[in-house]
């Protein structure tokens, strides 16, 4: 079975980045108790949009790497796979065997379209202890609201908390 898990980190209030798109406010929680690479280790496949794939242009080798663009007809590039299009046909599409477990990185309008959709499986999300009060919110214009439940919380000597749901389908 395919699972599509949003693994991502959030402000207090809500925000994936700054106005101007900045995530350096969250290299002061980053800490090597999070274990993220045995998270990574686990995925096969990772799924995030144009923007932030241009803002850090990360490929994971040894995983089938996907970036949702609109111009994706036209971008080639070793190591990932550009797509557009809709998220449940893209989902439906991969197959069972090599896309097992999806990390959904981002951004936030591509986590929406998959909520929007129904598209996720489970949420991770690690809150920083750290008030932004302004710019690109987590969650945005959501049209169908998830049925969750709460599978774990660990909390960190750093004031960081995450939360890990199951989304009812």
């Amino acid at each position: 079975m395919k699972k599509v898990i949003l693994y991502i980190a959030q402000s207090l209030d809500g925000y994936v980045a700054t106005k101007n798109g900045g995530v350096a406010w969250l290299d002061n929680y980053f800490s090597k108790e999070f274990r993220t690479e045995k998270f990574i280790e686990g995925m096969d496949t990772v799924v995030q949009g144009n923007v932030t794939y241009e803002q850090f242009k990360t490929k994971h080798p040894g995983k089938n790497n996907y970036v949702f663009s609109k111009d994706a007809d036209t971008r080639s590039e070793k190591g990932v796979t550009f797509v557009k299009g809709g998220i449940k046909k893209f989902i439906d599409s991969l197959d069972k065997k090599n896309h097992k477990n999806i990390w959904l990185v981002g951004g936030p309008n591509l986590i929406t379209q998959f909520l929007n959709e129904k598209q996720i499986n489970e949420i991770i999300i690690f809150t920083m202890p750290v008030l932004l009060k302004e710019g690109i919110a987590l969650f945005d214009n959501i049209k169908k609201t998830p049925v969750l439940s709460l599978k774990n919380v660990k909390k960190y000597k750093n004031g960081v908390a995450v939360l890990h749901y199951l989304v009812k389908k």
